[in-house]
């Protein structure tokens, strides 16, 4: 369990660091859509087959409702998620003096738009995770490739509205660090609500491949 558990710290840690540490550098929306979907595909193939490299709350709590993981895992999955963040985004504040790097908040937009953004991407994220092994089978290369190039277009395409979190750890980590948490209620709820509804249309429309998610 522990090695899991340290599998998820540094996955999500390795993740908020390089995204949010493309932000600090002032590299450019495809840069640092590059930076969080290579992170997340690189740390697949380190930790999948240890912890199953959730790295992100919403997966957590989506395979632990789905029968995936073990429900008494999800606690302590989520808190290593959100240590590993915390642990990134204070790292790139030490090394870069920008507390508030990889911040996720509205960008010019209402609020309302901005929680059905993070609901829809989220959704599409989580869906494709659970359809991954019907889509490109069980090799955890393909999965890797699949899931990273998912958020990185994700990021590419509304980050400049919102942020594109699509990950309550990934917010909260930065949150905390710049001591600002005015929008994290819609960054903590609005996954998980996204994350549940790929879950049900998942379980009620399943793949015609039996067995294969």
């Amino acid at each position: 369990m522990m090695k899991k558990l340290i599998a998820e710290f540094l996955g999500t840690f390795v993740m908020v660091a390089a995204g949010t540490g493309a932000v600090a550098l002032g590299m450019s929306v495809l840069g640092i859509a590059l930076a969080f979907g290579v992170a997340v595909g690189v740390m697949i193939l380190a930790f999948g087959k240890l912890s199953g490299a959730h790295f992100n709350p919403v997966v957590s709590i989506t395979f632990a409702l789905h029968g995936k993981m073990n429900v008494r895992e999800l606690i302590p999955y989520l808190l290593a998620q959100c240590l590993g963040a915390t642990a990134g985004a204070l790292l790139v504040h030490v090394l870069n003096n920008k507390s508030t790097a990889g911040l996720t908040h509205p960008q010019d937009i209402p609020t309302a738009l901005a929680y059905g953004i993070e609901i829809g991407i989220t959704f599409t994220l989580m869906f494709i995770i659970l359809r991954a092994p019907c889509l490109v089978g069980p090799s955890i290369i393909r999965i890797a490739i699949l899931v990273g190039a998912t958020i990185g277009v994700n990021a590419y395409l509304l980050g400049p509205m919102t942020g594109a979190s699509m990950n309550p750890a990934r917010t909260l980590g930065p949150a905390l660090v710049a001591g600002d948490l005015t929008y994290l209620w819609l960054y903590l709820s609005a996954p998980v609500i996204g994350g549940l509804i790929a879950l049900f249309i998942h379980k009620a429309v399943p793949p015609k491949e039996k067995g294969c998610c």
